[in-house]
């Protein structure tokens, strides 16, 4: 699945870019191995791709979280995290064109569910369902130990990593394209009858967030290669805790933007709650 299917017009939000990462690039630009870079105006897929790998390891602190970036022959950017399925954090946009490997609903959920807390194994599946030849992977040194992705790496470092986050396509934008165009287009009046009817006690349910997200990360510190059947039904716990908090903030939000927020992540943890819940069933099944 596309990251913008529902993109404003208009040029898109350039990458962040940190300033040890802009004075190499311009060291690059101006030699003679980046003279093809500068024939097709500095636009080679694969550095775009290093500034949004490094942009996408911005300062996460869950056990076992990171990013992978791909880029194909034919210039296609592929994304992929240790985590869920079709999981992205609060906070983090895609840019226009990015593909997320465990969001692409072109791809049976069975076989999504083998890449699950694997990212690059995602990557590679990705490229080998769309018939598409990965031409190098991006990471960390340490997101690749034990790891051969089977084509270049090209290594991250701290000095990569940029201040700002990138902008671009929400988390409800990548995963559900249709969901997100449909609540742009409703105004703050008709917010309320998207929401099913409020409970009778208006007190908040008992937050059991930081629990149950232990849970979800606690699959991660084991080596064991079916880890993953864990962490989907612990990040199902997970996604339906999350539902039940955001309706209680929609419901009791004393702004229209909050409560469209909140009607947004509703919307998000519904759709990753039903895609994990299928992914564990067709797991059971096979």
């Amino acid at each position: 699945m596309s990251a913008s299917p529902n993109a404003s017009a208009g040029a898109a939000a350039p990458i962040p870019v940190s300033a040890a990462r802009a004075e190499r690039d311009a060291i690059l630009s101006a030699s003679t191995a980046g003279a093809l870079r500068r024939k097709n105006n500095g636009s080679d897929p694969l550095h775009r791709a290093r500034h949004i790998a490094a942009a996408l390891n911005i300062g996460f602190l869950d056990f076992g979280f990171f990013w992978v970036t791909g880029v194909t022959a034919d210039g296609t950017i592929v994304v992929a995290n240790s985590y869920g399925i079709g999981y992205i954090p609060e906070g983090v946009h895609l840019p226009d064109g990015v593909r997320m490997a465990s969001a692409d609903d072109t791809i049976p959920v069975a076989e999504r569910a083998k890449w699950v807390t694997y990212p690059i194994l995602a990557v590679q599946g990705w490229a080998q369902h769309q018939s598409k030849q990965l031409r190098a992977v991006v990471a960390t040194e340490d997101q690749f130990a034990n790891f051969d992705p089977g084509v270049p790496k090209v290594i991250l470092t701290p000095e990569d990593i940029p201040d700002e986050a990138m902008q671009g396509c929400s988390r409800l934008e990548v995963i559900a394209p249709g969901a997100a165009q449909r609540l742009s287009t409703v105004s703050d009046f008709g917010l309320n009858e998207l929401l099913p009817p409020a409970p009778a006690d208006s007190a908040p349910p008992a937050d059991q967030t930081p629990k149950l997200w232990f849970e979800v990360s606690k699959p991660l510190m084991s080596t064991n290669p079916q880890r993953g059947t864990a962490h989907l039904n612990a990040f199902i716990a997970y996604a339906d805790h999350a539902q039940e908090l955001a309706v209680h903030r929609a419901h009791n939000a004393a702004e229209p933007s909050d409560q469209r927020n909140a009607i947004a992540d509703w919307v998000y943890w519904q759709h990753l709650s039903v895609i994990m819940s299928d992914a564990v069933t067709a797991g059971a099944s096979v």
